[in-house]
């Protein structure tokens, strides 16, 4: 079977995490997260160092590429789709892409939720961001989940994945 990646387009806190961990129960599938190694890197330096992320972040995806395991991104790939792209490409990657396009109010309603004070200061920015990926990028778009089917997103997430890879 061709090595692939499941990956996500969105703005920060639109329930990538959530749909991450369902789809890796579900499809045994590992999962690569970036958060998780930014919280790595911050609790080893008492602080968040943005080269030292980086540096371990790009470390890390090149030893799961090296491995030649599927894999679920659990990252926002929006502004970093290209390079992203490049690097499945280069070993031999394919890939299905969830974006998860959600209305303002509701990603207002989520960070106030969950406390994404700092998030919700920026959601202009980030919204703007996702538009600009999917005025570039919409066909490499798997499925998009919006308003309307977010109480349903995970499953609309799973049963999309499971027909995509059946018709590989």
């Amino acid at each position: 079977m061709q090595k692939f990646c499941i990956t996500f387009a969105g703005c920060v806190g639109s329930s990538k995490t959530p749909i991450s961990n369902y789809i890796s129960t579900k499809l045994n599938l590992p999962i690569f997260n970036n958060d998780a190694i930014l919280s790595e890197v911050i609790e080893n330096r008492g602080f968040w160092d943005i080269e030292e992320h980086t540096k371990v972040r790009n470390n890390r995806l090149k030893e799961v590429l090296d491995s030649g395991i599927s894999f679920i991104a659990d990252v926002s790939i929006d502004r970093e789709w290209e390079s992203f792209r490049e690097s499945l490409l280069a070993y031999g990657y394919t890939w299905f892409m969830i974006s998860l396009d959600l209305s303002k109010g509701l990603l207002m309603k989520l960070y106030e939720a969950k406390g994404y004070d700092e998030s919700l200061k920026r959601l202009d920015t980030l919204m703007q961001d996702h538009e600009s990926f999917l005025e570039k990028f919409s066909d490499d778009v798997g499925v998009h989940i919006g308003d309307d089917q977010f109480f349903d997103r995970l499953e609309i997430a799973l049963r999309s994945i499971r027909a995509w890879i059946e018709s590989m």
